[in-house]
């Protein structure tokens, strides 16, 4: 059974994504590959990674965005201080910082959050508009916010190219009902089917004077997370950071007393 969403439309089965609160899995969350023990092992201003002998420039890519990682020598295991780097490697470094704390927040937050979702199963907007058959046996149903059910994979990759092919006048067509009759005409035609209408077919009208869908009431469990142990990670990320900024400050002093 293949499910294809129209141009607008609420999807009972997205009503319950991300609804487990605390339980979600690390592997739902576009943050969860940002998640590290930070503070494990580091020393504010120090920078250490396992690299091939010697000192070598490592590209990297973090959230999206390329960066030269820090030099490191490894023959002896000396970690770069990186107060002393380069303005421009010392700007990279600190701005992966900032990225990778705002992402254990946001990773650690959506850990700790529940979204309550309406139940609107019963909401006509989500019951069948119409179906389509062939010889007696309903090969798609379509209800009135025009969202296609098929009754195999199959049969949902065909009326799925047509819809991303062939249905370029669809852009021009309201919403709901409409969507759902200008979708069933063009399944009906591709599959040699027949329409039968449902009793539950709303009009345009009665669509159209429905209130807006509500979103989901949103708890976020903050003691929950201030217990938490990645929330005493990112305190120590917080804390490196500032005494990396206040390092960098006192070396740059030095190095203008030096010149003066």
């Amino acid at each position: 059974m293949t499910t294809i969403a129209s141009t607008s439309y609420y999807n009972a089965a997205t009503r319950h994504a991300g609804s487990n609160g605390a339980g979600l899995a690390k592997a739902d969350d576009p943050y969860g590959d940002a998640v590290a023990d930070q503070g494990s092992g580091s020393r504010a201003g120090k920078a250490s990674a396992a690299t091939d002998s010697g000192a070598s420039t490592a590209t990297i890519s973090f959230m999206g965005k390329v960066v030269n990682a820090i030099v490191l020598d490894r023959s002896n295991l000396k970690a770069i201080n990186v107060a002393e780097l380069p303005e421009d490697q010392y700007q990279q470094f600190m701005e992966v910082t900032r990225n990778g704390i705002e992402a254990n927040k946001k990773y650690l937050e959506s850990q700790y959050t529940e979204r309550t979702f309406p139940d609107y199963s019963n909401d006509p907007r989500m019951k069948t508009y119409a179906t389509i058959t062939i010889a007696g046996r309903v090969v798609a149903t379509i209800d009135n916010q025009g969202v296609v059910t098929t009754a195999s994979d199959a049969l949902g990759e065909r009326v799925s190219k047509l819809l991303k092919d062939g249905l370029a006048g669809e852009a021009n067509v309201p919403g709901g009902p409409a969507s759902a009759q200008f979708r069933a005409e063009k399944i009906a035609e591709l599959l040699g089917g027949r329409i039968v209408k449902a009793s539950t077919a709303m009009t345009q009208r009665q669509y159209n004077a429905m209130p807006p869908f509500e979103g989901p009431t949103i708890t976020i469990d903050y003691e929950g997370m201030k217990n938490a142990p990645l929330s005493a990670q990112i305190d120590r990320m917080i804390e490196n950071y500032a005494e990396t900024e206040q390092k960098r400050a006192e070396y740059l002093s030095r190095q203008q007393g030096m010149t003066a």
